[in-house]
């Protein structure tokens, strides 16, 4: 910017010389050639020369100010670019950390799921064991009632036949036997039986527990979902409005440059002697530029 100001000052120097060169040799060519006074041509050539000043002046006085919006529009650009580059660095943060508490809450959410279908495996152990415990059970009561009545039997007979006592003792010892053996294996059998009750009310205090935790970490996942797509949004959102900044003020300065263009200084044509100055018309100066004009005016337009 201030490369191109250089060049606008000289290329607005070198004009304003030859402007003035040409307005001498216009005035020295109508001194030879008028009958006007000396005087005269000396005036109008003052009130031209002032003309020609306020008009640089003021042409030089729009350059800076345009260059000095064009300075601040580049300000404000800068500063967009940096706080659209700064949320874009921590939306990707953002982006990032989402991920990876998505894998770590993927992982934990497996393991819930294994636990829970092994829950369900302890179930179904629980109640099969449980059905073979009733069976048991009711494999021993049996037994003992046929054990009383075997007993009651002996008894009655015992009374009536107390020479046969001796061949009984055997098969006594026998019963008792089997039913000892049978008793430590149900007492064996309801102590898993209470440990497995016991394991399951404790699962079945936990599920509900696990449950709500499953569920509100599903509910984090999707709420995290839906902000990453939110900030995406907003992200692509604030790049196009930059865009659409940028692209319109690259169109206010091209057609500031061609306004410029156009409207470029004139000089008026000097009055020439013996003519009414009321019916003098003005003629446009051309607009001298430098060898390198055409390059100036593409850098502008860029």
């Amino acid at each position: 910017m201030k490369e191109l100001e250089d060049k606008k000052r000289t290329l607005e120097q070198t004009q304003d010389v030859l402007n003035e060169e040409l307005v001498k040799l216009r005035a020295q060519g109508r001194v030879t050639s008028s009958t006007g006074s000396t005087a005269d041509v000396q005036k109008e050539l003052s009130q031209q020369m002032e003309q020609i000043s306020e008009q640089h002046q003021k042409q030089l006085t729009n350059l800076r100010d345009e260059i000095r919006a064009r300075e601040t529009q580049m300000e404000i650009l800068k500063d967009s670019l940096q706080k659209l580059q700064l949320s874009y660095e921590k939306l990707s943060g953002d982006y990032d950390k989402l991920k990876k508490e998505e894998t770590d809450k993927s992982g934990r959410l497996q393991e819930m799921t294994l636990q829970q279908e092994r829950r369900e495996q302890a179930k179904q152990d629980l109640k099969g064991l449980e059905e073979t415990v009733a069976k048991e059970l009711q494999t021993l009561h049996n037994l003992r009632k046929l054990f009383v009545q075997d007993l009651q039997t002996r008894l009655k007979k015992s009374q009536k036949q107390p020479e046969a006592e001796e061949d009984d003792v055997g098969g006594n010892v026998a019963q008792k036997q089997k039913i000892s053996f049978l008793e430590n294996n149900l007492d064996q059998l309801t102590k898993v039986h209470k440990q497995l009750v016991r394991e399951n009310a404790d699962l079945r205090c936990e599920l509900p527990k696990l449950e709500k935790r499953l569920k509100a970490t599903m509910d984090r996942v999707k709420s995290l979902e839906q902000a990453l797509k939110d900030a995406k949004e907003s992200a692509m959102k604030d790049r196009k409005r930059y865009q659409c900044e940028v692209d319109r003020i690259k169109e206010a300065v091209r057609q500031r440059n061609l306004a410029r263009r156009t409207n470029a200084a004139q000089i008026v044509k000097p009055i020439r002697a013996g003519v009414n100055p009321s019916t003098n018309t003005s003629t446009p100066i051309p607009t001298i530029r430098g060898g390198d004009g055409g390059d100036d005016d593409q850098t502008m337009d860029e």
